[in-house]
């Protein structure tokens, strides 16, 4: 009589354990990246001009005979839907690095104040030098960004050691002054309309031009994250416990810091603030595959991807023909599971 109830309530946890497998795991790297390439099959082959498989693979293999529908597949959907696939996993690589760095299941590259300094920047660039084309735009952005990180360091530093929670309230103080710089700079100069899509996150006007320029980026700072799997997943034992393994703590803090602005203030440069990826994507990897960095980091990275090709995709079509920010429905799915962490983990994370 004992033994069925006990069967029962353990039958849902094997589906986990045998994902948590090394056979597991590398079934369900092969069905993601599958899962990737039709998403983004699927994200280049519709729009409001219309479009199916037939037509792409027809403007790719036949580009002297490219029809105005294959020309705007090939020079406007695939850029974008590429720019979705990297930034995508950029923002979930650069969470999950960030959660394994500061030891806090809440953060995100937005708790750097990356979204913040880069919105900031943007501002001043927008009034200082209106003319500047859009890659100047994105430098900019990106310096932004950096000068975001290197203050929250700077201020979370303390003389032998930098802690998480240094970091955390650094960060926070940082990302709400820089905001709310932004913001005045857009208010006093009429920039409002114009700053608030980009804000906002979004893939429209994405070129070639600039996916050549951040994508080198983005594939040299995600390696260098898979590289800091394993310490990262050391470190999550404890400081202490890392330490006694041999593992250069400040060293790796750094690393992982430089790893993050990279990822995600090249991410933001191209696309805007997209928010909740970074903290949503780790969380739903680490509940099927578990805690190991070594397989959480690339199961967020091709969940991410996969997420936010899908909700650009959904972003082009909701409400044809206008474009809809891919931030906002990022953010409609991201603050749901954001309360429901924050109850879940309440008392347990400062």
């Amino acid at each position: 009589m004992s033994s069925k109830p006990q069967a029962t309530a353990s039958s849902p946890r094997m589906p986990l354990q045998w994902l948590r497998t090394q056979a597991g795991f590398a079934l369900s790297m092969v069905l993601m990246v599958c899962i990737l390439l039709f998403s983004l099959l699927f994200s280049v082959s519709i729009g409001v001009a219309g479009g199916n498989i037939h037509v792409l693979a027809d403007a790719i293999f036949r580009p002297a005979h490219l029809t105005d529908l294959g020309r705007i597949m090939l020079v406007m959907r695939m850029p974008r839907a590429l720019a979705a696939c990297f930034t995508g996993a950029a923002f979930a690589l650069s969470g999950g690095v960030m959660q394994g760095v500061t030891r806090n299941p809440l953060a995100d590259s937005g708790l750097l104040g990356i979204n913040a300094g880069a919105g900031f920047f943007v501002a001043l660039t927008a009034v200082l030098f209106p003319s500047l084309p859009s890659i100047g735009m994105m430098l900019s952005a990106f310096m932004g960004a950096a000068l975001a990180v290197l203050l929250v360091y700077g201020l979370g530093t303390g003389k032998h050691k930098t802690g998480a929670v240094q970091l955390i309230l650094a960060g926070s103080a940082v990302s709400a002054l820089l905001t709310a710089l932004s913001q005045g700079v857009s208010l006093t100069f009429g920039l409002s309309k114009s700053l608030s899509f980009w804000t906002a996150g979004s893939l429209s006007g994405i070129t070639w031009q600039s996916l050549v320029l951040t994508i080198p980026w983005i594939l040299g700072a995600g390696f260098v994250s898979l590289l800091l799997s394993g310490r990262l997943s050391i470190l999550a034992l404890g400081e202490e416990s890392a330490a006694g393994l041999g593992i250069n703590i400040r060293a790796v803090r750094l690393l992982s810091t430089i790893v993050v602005l990279i990822l995600a203030g090249a991410s933001v440069s191209l696309v805007g603030g997209i928010s909740f990826l970074g903290l949503i994507v780790p969380h739903i990897v680490r509940f099927l595959t578990g805690e190991d960095y070594r397989r959480l980091l690339p199961g967020s990275a091709l969940l991410g991807a996969i997420l936010l090709v899908l909700a650009d995709a959904a972003a082009r079509t909701v409400h044809a023909p206008f474009d809809t920010p891919v931030g906002a429905l990022v953010s409609a799915i991201g603050v749901p599971v954001f309360l429901a962490l924050t109850y879940r983990k309440k008392g347990a994370i400062l």
